[in-house]
């Protein structure tokens, strides 16, 4: 028996068998596209088109003033002030005031109920250029209240709390290394016959350098990539991909209370980290199994997926300054940073690997020989 026949990565044995390892790799990808594919229109009006949901920004948006109007009711901003949200765990409702002064929202008991008759039920439907409110929708008409929710939460976007422009404020484009004011708001909350004014600002806060972490992310790729030419090959690149999905899977974890998404917006936003870990595990066990060459195509794979769809996707993270996570702000980039260096050597020190014609080297027998 040869060394063709013996070895493998790690010193195991080399089994012919069929190839079911390959057949479920195969199966694996095609799995992944496929809910990818799925979830994906569902995914998008929800998501931010990142793997947390939320694109990190240097708007920041803060309650300055009554975020707690009422005994039992909140107000905060969320979704990086994308939106706010109000929760009433008290016993009476609380009505939101519209821009024209208008009821808005009214949360209680019973549920959470909009105004048919208030502009801001359509103007507020979309973050950025809303459409006009129809001809029905009269502020100095009595409300028609409609339930859309249970309560006891509600979240809107209020244009009131978020710069509205499609290009930075000029004071902003003038000077974008300075942290400045851009806005303050108020929003009117009443509970009975008792108005409270709930009131916040909008501020730019200028984010960081990036080129520090991508520094670091091309001097991680270029290490693998050195050690995918030495003997060492198998281990380093797989410990590389292993380190990768845990600094996916850490990150994704550190994403997942920050935005406003539904349970079923939120799974679908951690497809992309679900796919990696699901083809990075399976690259993982075929190369243990069957050696680098054989694992060699779907670590490729493997790699540019968390490459894309994990350090790619979430890039903005480290170079803007308010950032959705619940971890650390330096954590969440360094798992980002790994996601990027470790994803891009993995592909390419497989890569090299793919077409590699040289003989397997395989452990010698107990005699000394081949």
């Amino acid at each position: 028996m040869d060394a063709r026949e013996r070895g493998t990565a790690f010193g195991g044995r080399w089994r012919r068998r069929p190839h079911r390892v390959t057949r479920l790799a195969a199966a694996a990808a095609f799995c992944t596209v496929v809910v990818g594919g799925w979830f994906g229109p569902w995914v998008g009006p929800a998501s931010a088109h990142t793997v947390g949901g939320v694109a990190a920004t240097d708007y920041r948006t803060r309650i300055t003033a009554r975020a707690e109007p009422f005994p039992g009711v909140t107000v905060a901003p969320v979704d990086s002030g994308n939106q706010l949200e109000l929760t009433n765990d008290a016993a009476r409702d609380v009505v939101v005031i519209g821009y024209d002064g208008e009821p808005y929202l009214r949360v209680g008991p019973r549920g959470v109920f909009e105004n048919r008759n208030s502009p801001a039920t359509y103007l507020n439907r979309s973050r950025l250029s809303p459409a006009p409110p129809p001809d029905r929708a009269d502020p100095e008409a009595d409300p028609s209240w409609r339930r859309v929710g249970d309560g006891p939460s509600v979240r809107w976007h209020d244009h009131r709390a978020h710069w509205m422009g499609t290009t930075d404020p000029p004071a902003v484009r003038r000077d974008p290394d300075r942290a400045q004011l851009i806005q303050r708001f108020t929003v009117p909350v009443v509970r009975g016959d008792r108005t409270v004014r709930v009131r916040g600002d909008v501020s730019w806060i200028p984010g960081p350098s990036p080129w520090p972490w991508i520094g670091v992310a091309v001097v991680l790729a270029v290490a693998v990539v050195v050690l995918a030419r030495t003997r060492r090959a198998p281990v380093a690149i797989g410990t590389a991909l292993a380190l990768t999905l845990v600094a996916a899977v850490v990150h994704a974890a550190g994403s997942w209370t920050t935005g406003s998404a539904s349970t079923g917006g939120r799974i679908g936003a951690a497809v992309p980290t679900l796919g990696a870990v699901v083809l990075g595990g399976v690259a993982l066990a075929l190369l243990a199994r069957r050696g680098l060459r054989a694992a060699a195509p779907l670590l490729v794979f493997a790699g540019l997926f968390v490459t894309i769809a994990i350090g790619l996707a979430d890039l903005s993270a480290l170079s803007h300054s308010q950032v959705p996570t619940v971890l650390p702000v330096g954590l969440d980039r360094a798992t980002i940073t790994l996601a990027l260096g470790l994803g891009a050597g993995v592909t390419v020190g497989a890569a090299l690997h793919v077409t590699d014609r040289r003989p397997r080297e395989g452990p010698t027998d107990p005699s000394g020989q081949e």
